[in-house]
């Protein structure tokens, strides 16, 4: 047999026996069939036994037990059965959620967002996937966000366990612009090179790290849902996921988060009935509104206000109970809740609206401390602005659509309305509503009504300023003009345009003082500069203001805005009155202009003592002020004027009413008392130091108890613009005469000031401009030991 032949026959009895092979049913069972169960555990190859009519394999066969195979395609597995890509591989992921969802959506939100999933899959029930040219690019970008949304409820490093990180997903959301949001042509070009939030670099940070909210690449939202779907198998890159989650949510902007709950609720601990809360917060309302600016009745009802703060609704209660006589236990009880709560809220970072109007509801009326400076007044503020800062209550309310188109305002100034109403916790809110525009106004309001507090507390204590002026303070003047206004707002705004305007007003007299350095200028025509200047402010500022608050034919000013607006002038001339660069003429008007305003302020306030039963604490400071002011400047008096008892007469008259207000009922303990105290103990120290130096003369009659009843003096003009004090009256050494009233020969009888207006004071002083000391002496601060309990010495520095 030749060689060819011998192949042959082997490859043919090879390819015979592979056949052979190939055909056995043991070997086609044991590579095709899975292993069962038992082999599985054991670790061993899974091979059919041989017994016929009996599927086991051998292992089963000698152990005698049932041989249990899976139904498994044996091969390798291709990991994804869906051949699905693109776009139509995003929808898919998006049912594929849904549809696990169910019920373990938590919160209003998600399930806002998973019933808008479900009706834009639901608009295209074929199944089949629109072009991608046959969507609008406004509409891909509300899928993207509406994805973005869902992956952040359904992710659990991302759902946070409060309301506030839900307003956090709200806001990151809203910094897109919405549909219909495209610039201009004509800021295009601006718009693509304006980043926002550059100018802070926390908010920055946070919009950095929501990376799903991009929208330039579809395919960025696959493969974040990818990496999600890997990252929930692994139990490794879980850990990572939730190391990146806690540094994601470190660098949110800040939220709202609410101080309420049964463990802080008055009513649920049983310190207050609920009807008795609704008599409190109607009291609040009608007798101390007028004192305590930036709430509205109509938003801030009982049911509403403890929905939104247990601090804000207990210190409403407790300020209406400190003015009730029958209520001394239940002020007693809700006082000392209030201190708890604001521990609670400093210790667990709670933040709202409500909590910032709280702090300010709370200054007031605080109780005294074991020092004039222990009250926590000045901690209380600062907590607001810091709090109302974090909310960006100063930024003013403007669709992002309109940000550098019809306002010239930073970015960084302005919040889009629907994002501070999801910073409120209001996402559901429409901005448009009248509900939205409440709530939107009471934002507004509540850093006005800082800005005005703040400022008062720094006039009245020596302070320097913290809250800014922003472009919300910037253009406030016409803010109270709305159909949605309340009846103080306007009260408020005039406050804030007169604190405001200060700044420029104390440059201005600074500028002139430094500009006499050169002796160009005479005295008396710097001092009557001075004097036009400040005139021509408070002038304007009545003329707007006195019509818009004013009452009755003559527009008066209520008493307690009166009593600001009067102090506001005293500090201008106490604040300048040491001013190194002031000429002579310049010092001699400073002190007869204060000692003017001065006794306007204790007059306005003994006169209106019936509508100042809720004085603040801050007014009777500023009282306090102009009462020592005056006592001082009174006692530089040279000659035998008899000005110096008529001063100390009204001084204590203030007293008297200072002691009435803070004792208005048993339990108030106002601070206002305390002042009113001290102020009768300074002046019999100044009356006995007085006689002490002074020869003794016999006590004349007053000349108002003398004259008869006709003779009473009118007072008109005593709530709006006054007579000014003129320069003249302050530096010629022969002032004219003056009306009947005030005859030179009955000048050195006692004086009523409290009887008298604005100007008939203006007109009384007029006699003594020149008997001021001769030296023109420096105001003498460092000797002024029985004032060292107010810091009025040291007023903020304005204008530099």
């Amino acid at each position: 047999m030749d060689v060819d032949s011998m192949d042959r026959s082997d490859g043919t009895t090879l390819v015979a026996k592979a056949d052979s092979v190939r055909g056995s049913p043991k070997d086609s069972n044991s590579r095709r069939a899975a292993a069962c169960l038992v082999c599985r555990r054991s670790k061993i190859k899974c091979e059919k036994g041989r017994v016929q009519n009996d599927d086991r394999c051998q292992r089963c066969l000698q152990l005698g037990v049932q041989c249990v195979r899976p139904d498994f395609h044996v091969g390798r597995r291709k990991g994804v059965k869906n051949k699905r890509t693109g776009l139509e591989k995003a929808l898919h992921q998006v049912e594929q959620a849904l549809r696990r969802s169910g019920a373990s959506v938590q919160g209003i939100e998600g399930t806002k967002v998973v019933s808008e999933l479900k009706a834009i899959l639901g608009s295209n029930s074929d199944g089949s996937v629109p072009p991608p040219d046959a969507e609008q690019p406004a509409n891909r970008r509300t899928v993207r966000r509406r994805d973005s949304r869902l992956s952040d409820i359904h992710l659990p490093d991302a759902v946070s366990s409060d309301a506030g990180d839900s307003s956090a997903s709200d806001q990151d959301e809203m910094s897109i612009p919405p549909q219909g949001s495209t610039p201009s042509q004509g800021h295009a070009g601006e718009e693509s090179l304006a980043v926002d939030d550059a100018e802070n670099p926390l908010q920055l940070l946070a919009r950095a790290s929501d990376l799903h909210v991009s929208p330039k690449s579809e395919g960025d939202h696959v493969a974040i849902d990818a990496v999600s779907s890997s990252n929930s198998r692994t139990r490794g890159q879980n850990k990572q996921t939730d190391r990146f989650s806690e540094v994601e949510k470190f660098f949110k902007l800040s939220q709202f988060s609410l101080d309420v709950g049964p463990s802080l609720d008055p009513i649920d601990l049983g310190l207050i009935a609920q009807d008795e809360a609704d008599a409190l917060f109607n009291f609040f309302h009608h007798n101390l509104a007028h004192t305590r600016w930036g709430l509205d009745p109509v938003l801030y009802t009982a049911a509403f206000t403890r929905s939104r703060s247990a601090f804000l609704f207990t210190s409403i209660c407790a300020a209406s109970a400190l003015f009730m006589p029958t209520a001394s236990a239940l002020s007693r009880r809700l006082s000392n809740h209030c201190q708890t709560l604001v521990n609670r809220i400093v210790a667990d970072r709670y933040r709202s609206v409500e909590i910032v109007l709280a702090f300010m509801v709370n200054v007031p009326w605080m109780a005294p401390g074991k020092h004039s400076t222990d009250d926590e007044t000045c901690w209380y503020v600062s907590m607001a602005t810091t709090m109302a800062l974090d909310l960006s209550l100063h930024k003013i309310l403007v669709p992002q659509q309109s940000v550098n188109q019809a306002l010239q305002v930073a970015r960084a100034d302005c919040i889009d309305p629907k994002v501070a109403l999801s910073l409120d916790g209001f996402a559901d809110v429409e901005p448009t509503s009248e509900l939205g525009r409440r709530l939107l106004r009471r934002r507004e309001r509540c850093w006005i009504a800082l800005f005005v507090l703040e400022r008062g507390m720094c006039l009245a204590r020596g302070r320097c300023y913290t809250v800014p002026i922003t472009p919300i303070l910037k253009g406030c003047d016409q803010w109270h003009l709305s159909n949605i206004a309340d009846t103080m707002d306007g009260h408020l705004v005039s406050m804030a345009v007169l604190r405001r305007d200060l700044d420029d007003l104390f440059a201005s007299i600074r500028a002139v003082c430094d500009g006499s350095r050169d002796g160009r200028a005479a005295g008396g025509v710097i001092a009557n500069s001075i004097q036009m200047t400040v005139e021509k402010f408070f002038e304007e500022w009545h003329a707007k203001w006195g019509v818009s608050i004013g009452t009755g034919p003559q527009h008066r000013l209520p008493p307690y805005v009166q009593i600001l607006v009067t102090h506001t002038r005293l500090s201008i001339y106490s604040s300048v009155i040491n001013h190194p660069t002031a000429p002579t003429e310049v010092r001699h008007f400073f002190h007869a202009a204060g000692l003017s305003s001065s006794l306007n302020v204790m007059r306005a306030a003994i006169q209106g003592e019936n509508q100042l039963s809720s004085m603040p604490n801050n007014t009777a400071i500023m009282i306090s002020f102009a009462a020592c002011f005056a006592l001082r400047l009174s006692g530089q008096l040279s000659g035998n004027s008899n000005l110096a008892p008529s001063v100390r007469t009204l001084i204590e008259e203030t007293a008297e009413v200072l002691e009435r207000i803070g004792q208005v009922t048993k339990h108030r303990n106002g601070m206002s008392a305390l002042y009113g105290k001290y102020l009768k103990y300074i002046v019999k120290k100044a009356a006995l130091s007085s006689t002490e130096t002074a020869p003794q003369r016999p006590h004349a009659e007053p000349i108002l108890q003398r004259q008869p009843a006709a003779a009473t003096y009118p007072r008109h003009n005593s709530n709006n613009s006054r007579p000014s004090f003129g320069v003249a009256d302050a530096i010629s050494p022969n002032a004219p005469s003056v009306s009947g009233f005030l005859e030179p020969s009955i000048w050195s009888e006692p004086i009523q000031f409290s009887s008298m207006s604005d100007d008939q004071i203006v007109e009384a002083l007029s006699r003594v401009g020149n008997e001021f000391d001769p030296g023109l002496n420096m105001y003498p601060w460092d000797d002024a030991a029985a004032l060292d309990w107010l810091n009025w010495s040291n007023l903020p520095d304005f204008g530099t």
